[in-house]
C-alpha cells in the first residue's frame, strides 16, 4: 500500500499569529524582505509592511492564511491585487526555513484555496536568480507569461 503524505492545512491569521511572525522576521528577515521585495531593515519596518497588508485583507483585496503541518504553523499564503471582479490575483507563499522542504504540499493547498475564491488567473513575481522559487511554480503549473514586466525604482 502506498505511503499517504499528510496534508498541509491552511487556516485564516489569528491574533496568536502576530507573535509567531515577530518571531520569524527574528529569525529570517532576509527571506521575509524577499516576500515582501523590499528591505525590512528594523521592526518599525517590519510592522509597517505588515500592517499595510493588513490594510489590504481588511478591504478584501487579499487573504492571508497560516500553513500548518502536523499542528505546526510553518509558513503562510498570501493572495493579493484580487479585484471585486476576481478576474486575476498574485500568490504569494512564505515558509520558514526549515520547513521550505513542504513547499509544494502548501503551494498545493494555497491553489486549491484560490480556487475556491473563484480567482480566474493567478500569477507570481519570482526573481530571475530565485531557482526555487520558480521549480516551484513550475510544479504548481505556472508559465513563464509572454509579457515583459518593466519597472521603474523610485527610490
Amino acid at each position: 500500500m502506498p505511503k499517504r503524505s499528510i496534508p498541509v492545512t491552511l487556516r485564516s491569521l489569528t491574533e496568536k499569529d502576530m507573535a509567531v511572525l515577530r518571531v520569524w522576521y527574528g529569525e529570517d528577515r532576509e527571506g521575509l524582505e524577499v516576500f515582501f521585495g523590499v528591505p525590512l531593515p528594523s521592526e518599525e519596518e517590519y510592522r509597517h509592511q505588515f500592517g499595510r497588508l493588513f490594510q489590504r485583507i481588511q478591504a478584501y483585496s487579499a487573504r492571508m492564511l497560516m500553513a500548518e503541518f502536523k499542528g505546526e504553523t510553518i509558513g503562510f499564503v498570501l493572495v493579493t491585487d484580487v479585484p471585486p471582479t476576481l478576474e486575476v490575483g498574485r500568490v504569494h507563499i512564505y515558509l520558514q526555513p526549515a520547513k521550505r522542504r513542504y513547499a509544494l504540499r502548501v503551494g498545493e493547498a494555497g491553489m486549491a484555496e484560490v480556487e475556491k475564491m473563484g480567482v480566474k488567473t493567478v500569477f507570481q513575481n519570482v526573481a530571475v536568480d530565485n531557482s526555487g522559487a520558480i521549480k516551484l511554480g513550475q510544479k504548481l503549473g505556472f508559465t513563464s507569461s509572454p509579457y515583459l514586466t518593466i519597472m521603474k525604482e523610485l527610490q
